[in-house]
């Protein structure tokens, strides 16, 4: 059988991946969201797999901090992401003159 062992890099990734995943779940969801709706469970279920994997790599403290503040700084960075990348609500959008 192979195993394969996670380096720190390995679980940091994998918990900042799956906490940007959960922040990105989340926005989604929301009525606010100008991007196709996902279903709020998944944000949730992503959440939990990021905090397991920061607690497991650092310990229950460091790794809940860390865990939030990777999802909280995704979190305030999708709407602007949203808002810059403006799609078109209607086809009425015309090129300025």
């Amino acid at each position: 059988m192979i195993t394969v062992g996670l380096s720190t890099l390995g679980f940091c990734s994998l918990a900042v991946l799956s906490a940007m995943f959960s922040a990105l779940a989340f926005y989604a969801a929301s009525p606010h969201c100008r991007w196709p709706r996902l279903r709020r469970q998944i944000g949730l279920v992503a959440a939990v797999a990021s905090l397991w994997l920061w607690m497991a790599e650092l310990g229950v403290a460091a790794g809940l901090v860390a865990m939030l503040c990777t999802w909280m700084l995704v979190a305030l960075l999708l709407p602007a992401l949203a808002a810059w990348h403006r799609p078109a609500v209607d086809g009425s959008a015309r090129e300025p003159r």
